[in-house]
């Protein structure tokens, strides 16, 4: 069974929580709902597939699935958590050295899914995620974003990142280009 942890799982948890409208719930399961109604543990694991319905319920509800607000989500997600709970990774300032941290982290908050990296310059690098599910738009706009502002985070340089390949669109993997200042 495809897991994640709670870390990942409790914004979007927060975020239905203080969903006055109801709207949210109403793409939510009676069960996804009880499991939100508890106490959500960051060191425990989740069903992916609640997360998923959740993470989609609150996409729909205040992003209106747009991308761009998806990504920015995503960069403040990546700021909070990489900030704090994860702090360590983003004091390495190689790259390669800062996306070994990156995967540590992503293998630490699923339970499947393989994300690796190239380093093909001095300033450019190639992020693959495969075997994840690939129809999750939502999560990977969100992971961009997290992406993005993780890399920056370490290299203290403006950076860029975008699609290559989208697993959505029928891709075998979902590749993320990244670049930043020389």
């Amino acid at each position: 069974m495809r897991k994640v942890k709670g870390t990942m799982f409790i914004p979007w948890v927060k975020a239905i929580k203080a969903d006055k409208t109801g709207l949210c719930d109403d793409h939510l399961t009676q069960g996804e709902k009880e499991v939100m109604s508890g106490l959500i543990l960051p060191s425990s694991w989740y069903s992916f597939e609640t997360y998923k319905n959740c993470l989609n319920a609150v996409s729909m509800v205040f992003a209106q699935n747009n991308p761009g607000t998806l990504w920015e989500w995503g960069k403040e997600y990546g700021k909070s958590i990489m900030s704090s709970v994860y702090k360590r990774a983003i004091q390495e300032e190689d790259p390669k050295l800062a996306m070994e941290q990156f995967v540590f982290v992503f293998k630490s908050m699923f339970n499947f899914g393989r994300l690796s990296f190239e380093i093909v310059s001095d300033n450019e690098m190639l992020v693959s995620i495969e075997e994840f599910d690939p129809d999750f738009e939502v999560w990977y706009y969100v992971t961009i974003g997290w992406l993005e502002q993780f890399i920056e985070l370490c290299l203290k340089k403006t950076v860029q990142a975008e699609f290559g390949q989208k697993s959505w669109e029928g891709a075998p993997m979902t590749q993320i280009k990244v670049t930043w200042d020389a």
